[in-house]
């Protein structure tokens, strides 16, 4: 049995992980049925993310390098 992954919402807490460090964030906004967030940080910045098919993780611009993006439970 695979286990599921909840929605990702408006207002949901997030951390992002990028080369030497982590910044908290919050999902903004969500597009293309859940595949695509953009996350606010508390540097003021805003980050795209798009859903990778080959790892089921968000990351920046949807590649394979550069920020991820992981949920805060």
């Amino acid at each position: 049995m695979c286990a599921r992954r909840r929605q990702p919402r408006v207002g949901t807490e997030v951390t992002v992980a990028l080369l030497a460090r982590r910044v908290c964030g919050v999902v903004e906004a969500v597009n293309d049925g859940g595949r695509r967030l953009t996350v606010l940080t508390e540097d003021g910045e805003l980050m795209e993310f798009g859903l990778s098919q080959a790892t089921g993780t968000f990351t920046g611009g949807g590649s394979q390098s550069g920020a991820r993006l992981s949920f805060d439970d």
